[in-house]
């Protein structure tokens, strides 16, 4: 029987974050996108798609590079690490998602960059009780990671 190695594991557990992640703000995000917008549920939903498939990318990307840094700097995930991952996502994030939001919704690059910034605030907190929950279920149910007590 051959063993996974570490970088599988520690791809799949990346794989499992950011589905779980976009799939619980997808369900979420669609109906208040919607009531928000006053636009049918199929047209902010194929938006938050088409923003998840980024968001993934993204999440994976950013994490990886965070992750890096955080081991380099021997960080703890304090509340302030906490933050700066949330802040740092959200903020990488709407470059990408700006010019989509505009042309999905057929509004202005000002008025998608505040609808952009209206709904990172938003992700801002849920990332960070996401992220919270997510390292406390790793750690509780797979011993993997590190503790989500604050300090």
């Amino acid at each position: 029987m051959k063993h996974a190695t570490s970088n599988q594991v520690q791809l799949k557990h990346r794989i499992i974050h950011a589905l779980s992640y976009e799939a619980i703000l997808l369900i979420l995000g669609t109906p208040i996108l919607s009531w928000v917008l006053n636009k049918d549920l199929a047209h902010t939903g194929v938006l938050w798609v088409i923003m998840s498939v980024i968001a993934m990318l993204w999440n994976m990307a950013f994490n990886f590079g965070f992750e890096k840094i955080e081991y380099k700097m021997q960080w703890e995930r304090t509340l302030s690490v906490r933050i700066l991952h949330a802040i740092g996502f959200e903020g990488g994030l709407i470059i990408f998602t700006v010019p989509i939001i505009a042309w999905m919704m057929d509004i202005s690059f000002w008025q998608a960059l505040i609808l952009d910034i209206a709904l990172a605030m938003c992700i801002v907190v849920y990332t960070f009780i996401f992220q919270w929950c997510y390292d406390a279920i790793m750690a509780k149910y797979f011993g993997i990671g590190r503790s989500s007590a604050p300090r």
